[in-house]
């Protein structure tokens, strides 16, 4: 398939920005109405990065997420366009723009890549361009986007005029990207993925439910407009969702006050810090949880067997220790949610494991270590995060209303305690940096570096002009006119193409290529 770069050619001035707040796409007489289910969407999605093959699914009409015990990565099928084509994007709660068709010669996996289709624009009767691109920037890897309308299906289930982004240029992702996190920069929002649903009569609000589910279990699920009691523990704990002002960079993410750490031993004794008030935000796009330093020291340096490995910078252990029982224990107010050491162990590579945090005193965060442990539902419209201890004791999904009390509160109908069981013995020091009490080098047998994911985007950067002329420089970078880094030129327009099928041109304008040598937004890590 031709890429982007290939196909697309400049037919207006440059592009600017990301489409504003009160931008509304071009009517379609030709396009059926969304259609509406019961309340609540199963998806059914597939999950295969960093592996060779396939895991095995659920039944048609459930959401199945497959998790990778060599460097999880969780995703999900969606259906692009008018006829619909499948599209597996990574389901992440650490951003939320909707984007499609990575680089795949400079995503850093390349054949991992070229092995999911891509989104042939090309033959989509219904797809409309919005004049408008961006470059979308994460923890690792970035992509420039042209930002475009089209049907965008969840198994039957249409969202009709759906903005989402086109890359043609990427760095460092594999795969696009389904976001689900309320807008990183609401000055240039517009209706993503969950707001289109509710607006759409899809959903009732802007809340769905996350299970990831153990390394054990490939199953997962995610529920938009629904919540199955019978994947979780006791009562769902609501938080509330702290206002950027409240949080370490300012941004509007999934944030919540963690209270308190605790590890619970194979040999049924405990540690416990005191309470504690850390933000951290809720992250399912990243594979490891980051957290201060000092609680990630604490943890290493109780952990059974885990050693700091300076050359790693994490603390690795003998994959062996994930037999063992035992938890890391994180409350959360009247919540604790205990991750079984199978679940917080990542095993980066065969005989090669380390324990699944690493320090941040920047913006700290609970990745995919944490998350399958918990049973979570993210409502946007009421600013709450609801939590409870993740199981498996079949399926009962009721619908997440409207309103004040839209998530309705319920008990998990599983059996077992929803909090960690042992009684801490020993003081968990959270708040104090200190040198870890056991040192090793040299762990990694053949010393690759440890590949951590894309982490949660870090910034939209908006693009005025060809030459970036007023584009806003992220803190730290050069000024514009400055080489940096491994920059490239930018690419340059090729021949027109027409979509045929639409009667419309898609013409996407090249302005959002920019000169990767005048910001070298690949090295930004915000």
């Amino acid at each position: 398939m031709l890429s982007l770069l290939l196909s697309l050619t400049l037919l207006s001035p440059a592009v600017v920005a990301a489409p504003p707040k009160n931008y509304s796409p071009p009517s379609k007489s030709s396009k059926s109405a969304a259609i509406r289910g019961e309340g609540f969407i199963h998806k059914r999605v597939s999950a295969i990065p960093g592996a060779p093959q396939l895991r095995s699914k659920r039944d048609a009409d459930e959401v199945t997420v497959a998790n990778q015990r060599l460097g999880t990565t969780y995703t999900i099928d969606i259906d692009v366009g008018t006829p619909a084509q499948k599209i597996t994007v990574i389901l992440d709660t650490g951003s939320p723009d909707l984007w499609v068709n990575p680089s795949c010669e400079t995503s850093g996996q390349p054949a991992y890549c070229q092995s999911f289709p891509q989104f042939d624009y090309t033959v989509s009767s219904t797809i409309q361009d919005t004049g408008f691109a961006d470059i979308l920037a994460y923890g690792k890897g970035n992509v420039t986007v042209e930002y475009v309308t089209d049907a965008v299906t969840f198994d039957g289930l249409d969202i009709t005029d759906q903005i989402f982004g086109i890359g043609f240029e990427s760095f460092d992702i594999p795969m696009g990207i389904l976001g689900l996190s309320p807008p990183v920069n609401p000055d240039n929002a517009y209706d993503f993925v969950l707001d289109s649903m509710a607006k759409q009569g899809l959903i009732s609000s802007r809340a769905f439910s996350l299970d990831l589910r153990a390394v054990s279990d490939p199953n997962g699920a995610v529920i938009f407009g629904g919540v199955d009691t019978g994947k979780f523990i006791g009562e769902l704990e609501k938080l509330p969702i702290l206002d950027p002002s409240e949080t370490p960079s300012g941004a509007d993410r999934y944030w919540v006050y963690l209270t308190g750490v605790g590890i619970t031993l194979p040999d049924g004794s405990a540690s416990a810090s005191d309470v504690i008030q850390v933000p951290v935000f809720l992250d399912s796009g990243g594979t490891l949880s980051r957290l201060p330093t000092p609680i990630f020291q604490a943890i290493g340096d109780v952990f059974p067997g885990a050693a700091f490995d300076e050359d790693e910078g994490a603390f690795v252990v003998d994959c062996s220790v994930a037999s063992q029982p035992g938890s890391v224990d994180f409350a959360f107010n009247n919540k604790v949610i205990s991750v079984p050491y199978a679940d917080f162990i990542w095993q980066v590579k065969e005989g090669f494991c380390i324990v699944g945090v690493l320090p941040d005193d920047d913006e700290p965060v609970f990745g995919d270590s944490f998350l399958r442990a918990a049973y979570v539902v993210y409502d946007q419209d009421n600013r709450n995060l609801h939590l409870a201890q993740a199981a498996n004791c079949g399926t009962n999904v009721i619908t997440i209303g409207s309103g004040v009390n839209a998530v309705p509160s319920s008990t998990g109908q599983c059996t077992g305690s929803d909090r960690a069981t042992a009684t801490a013995g020993q003081n968990l020091d959270v708040t104090q940096t200190r040198a870890p009490t056991n040192v090793v080098t040299g762990s990694n047998p053949d010393a690759t570096p440890i590949p951590f994911g894309p982490g949660p985007a870090a910034s939209r950067v908006s693009v005025t002009s060809m030459g970036l002329t007023n584009a806003p420089v992220p803190t730290g970078a050069p000024a514009a006119g400055t080489e940096t880094g491994t920059g490239t030129e930018a690419p340059q327009p090729t021949e027109s193409k027409k979509n045929d099928a639409a009667g419309v041109k898609v013409g996407m304008g090249m302005g959002a290529a920019v000169a990767f040598g005048v910001v070298n937004v690949v090295a930004w890590v915000l």
